[in-house]
């Protein structure tokens, strides 16, 4: 089944009051696809974030699990970097600022250190 063969559509009867319920359904026979378990998704984006998750092709799957694990491998030999990074980042927060790219790409630099992934890769996978 096509991406473009479904829509995320209110369900009535998941619905109660202001409490909107989203579910996926086939277009062309209205079928329900996918009601997460039952319960419904709380917003649109969320049905159809899960849709397209499900909906992976293996080949993307074992692709995002090569780089997930390269970037935990690369984490683990380079320790001293990451406590770092960890410290950087809890004064960050205690500071109530934000943690962002440059700060990692700045403390790269620092490190000498070039990755074999990008830095947003490895603040998704850390």
């Amino acid at each position: 089944m096509s991406e473009s063969a479904v829509r995320v559509v209110v369900s009535p009867s998941l619905s109660e009051g202001y409490d909107r319920r989203y579910v996926v359904v086939d277009a062309a026979t209205g079928e329900v696809i996918d009601d997460s378990l039952g319960y419904g998704y709380k917003t649109a984006q969320n049905a159809h974030r899960a849709r397209a998750y499900k909906s992976m092709s293996p080949q993307k799957k074992r692709q995002r699990d090569t780089v997930k694990n390269g970037v935990r491998r690369w984490c683990e030999k380079h320790s001293e970097f990451m406590a770092d990074i960890e410290r950087a980042m809890f004064y960050a927060l205690k500071d109530g600022e934000a943690f962002t790219e440059a700060d990692v790409t700045a403390l790269l630099k620092d490190h000498c250190l070039q990755p074999p992934f990008t830095v947003k890769e490895l603040m998704r996978h850390w």
